[in-house]
């Protein structure tokens, strides 16, 4: 049954005529897991909401930092998935088991680095943003609990990553409605106090979610080892190290770790920023808020992203040039499309989506979130475009130059110009929102050249084992 699912799910991949279908074929779930993710990190919001403001930039804020250090998934996740994605073009079914044992192998890894580096800063990362003592409070307690359950998240990443790169995007989607309901039904008791557990308030919700990330992250390797699906994962491959296929997934990851990280880190500056802005005690939460909500538009876009690096990798390992490229188009189109219709929305019933947040309505954290909505909607478009082109490029294993463009437009010129215009020139937390919107317009216009000339497609990525 797994063969032949297999056998025509590679076929329709590679040979289907209308790229459209195709990539709808594959994003539709991962649009629909994306949502289901947002989902729950507003309800998760809305919860921790009921405990104040305080408490609504403490998760975000919390968030925002442990981000910083996933950029290391990233890494692996990016290099899994174009490595399995090219094996399975070729037919390749032993390489995509060493290909995803290896990535098991390097989350143990990781989390044996970042579980202690990350106790040992959380606090001072906080402080460095110039959060108040209230905001610090709880968000030590949150990312306590979410550092000890680093490895759960690992692992939950990169079986997904391993899915997708297959093709297969739906089992990931039924592992991750399972999860999410465990999430929110764990949330609401390790939040409010339920059947005997007492309120913990803020940390609840991180209680919650790594909860939910412990149960998918056994759920989806025990499918991984079952033979039953597209990849089968052989226990050797998960414990032994192959140093060939290690080498192949951080050589192609890392860039895209270092993208990751660029975005992250210009993220947590941005809110330093903020926090140093006259209206600080209201952008902060309206910045929190705003990004919450633009998540909706944001994550169709990064499913659509995932089916283009999924495409992209897939007609490469079968040189299916031509078909790569029309595969990266069509997403890109599609993607613009789709995250420009949602932030319409969100700038046409802002107040409305703004207010949900908010235990107490505040006309303040109103006003400027929506001008953060209007603003940064604008770019959606090319948004999607640089999001879309970059994992394009990074499913076909050409990682450099998507982290340059981020790199230059994201940490440089959007740091710049969002401190000279919120700081320097007075203008506020409008200021920030002009130079975020502005790096989104130059990321997708320089993501588009750099697709045009066509050097992603001369990557080459061997047979290991």
């Amino acid at each position: 049954m797994a063969s032949d699912n297999y056998e025509k799910r590679r076929t329709y991949l590679l040979n289907n005529k209308n790229l459209y279908k195709t990539t709808l074929f594959l994003a539709w779930p991962v649009i629909i897991q994306s949502l289901l993710q947002v989902s729950v990190g507003t309800i998760d919001m809305k919860m921790v909401g009921t405990v104040g403001v305080d408490a609504i930039s403490a998760v975000g804020t919390s968030r925002n930092i442990i981000m910083i250090f996933m950029v290391l998934v990233i890494a692996i996740s990016t290099g899994t998935t174009a490595m399995v994605a090219r094996f399975v073009g070729r037919d390749d079914q032993e390489g995509a088991s060493i290909a995803a044992g290896q990535a098991f192998l390097l989350s143990l890894i990781l989390s044996a680095i970042i579980v202690p580096v990350g106790l040992m800063t959380n606090e001072f990362s906080l402080k460095i943003l110039g959060v108040t003592d209230g905001v610090l409070n709880y968000a030590v307690d949150y990312m306590k609990i979410f550092f000890l359950a680093v490895p759960f998240f690992l692992l939950h990443f990169m079986a997904r990553s391993i899915f997708q790169g297959a093709g297969d995007t739906k089992t990931p989607l039924y592992i991750d409605i399972m999860m999410n309901v465990i999430n929110v039904i764990g949330n609401y008791i390790f939040i409010f106090g339920m059947f005997g557990f007492p309120a913990f308030g803020v940390a609840g919700a991180a209680m919650g979610t790594a909860l939910s990330r412990f149960v998918s992250a056994l759920v989806s390797w025990g499918f991984l080892l079952s033979g039953k699906f597209d990849v089968k994962v052989k226990l050797s491959h998960m414990f032994k190290p192959v140093w060939g296929a290690s080498k192949q997934i951080m050589d192609i990851g890392i860039p895209s770790g270092l993208q990751g990280l660029s975005r992250n880190a210009t993220t947590f500056v941005m809110f330093a920023i903020l926090a140093r802005t006259l209206d600080a005690k209201f952008a902060v939460p309206a910045f929190v808020i705003g990004t919450n909500l633009n998540q909706y538009a944001l994550m169709p876009g990064l499913a659509i992203g995932t089916a283009a690096a999924t495409l992209s990798g897939m007609n490469l390992g079968a040189k299916q040039f031509d078909r790569a490229e029309a595969s990266g188009r069509a997403t890109a189109i599609l993607g613009a499309g789709v995250m420009f219709g949602i932030s319409l929305l969100f700038v046409i019933f802002s107040k409305s989506f703004i207010d949900f947040f908010l235990d107490v309505p505040n006309d303040s954290v109103v006003r400027i979130g929506r001008l953060f909505l209007i603003i940064i909607g604008i770019s959606e478009p090319f948004h999607a475009v640089s999001i879309i082109l970059s994992r394009t490029m990074q499913g076909a294993g050409y990682t450099k130059k998507p982290f340059q463009i981020t790199f230059v437009s994201w940490v440089v010129i959007r740091v710049a110009l969002a401190f000279t215009l919120g700081i320097l020139f007075g203008i506020e937390s409008t200021g920030v929102w002009i130079a975020i919107s502005a790096t989104n317009l130059i990321s997708g216009l320089w993501s588009y050249f750099e697709f045009k000339k066509g050097k992603w497609k001369n990557v080459s990525i061997y047979t290991v084992g």
